[in-house]
């Protein structure tokens, strides 16, 4: 991250290439973050299941 104090002032060029640097950044595919949220989704999958099914047997007791 880039400290600017109050008194700085960026140049129109500057702004429109940190501009496109982030919208860049923003959209770029990042494939461990995309594995980990997978895998995250499917844990909670499972985990999900296995408490409904828990319900589902102490309700048919």
């Amino acid at each position: 991250m880039i400290k600017v104090d109050k008194e700085t002032r960026l140049t129109d060029e500057l702004e429109r290439q940190l501009m496109m640097q982030a919208i860049e950044e923003q959209f770029r595919f990042k494939p461990i973050a995309a594995v980990k949220n997978l895998s995250a989704k499917v844990a909670s999958l499972f985990s999900g299941n296995k408490a409904v099914s828990a319900a589902k047997a102490q309700s048919a007791r």
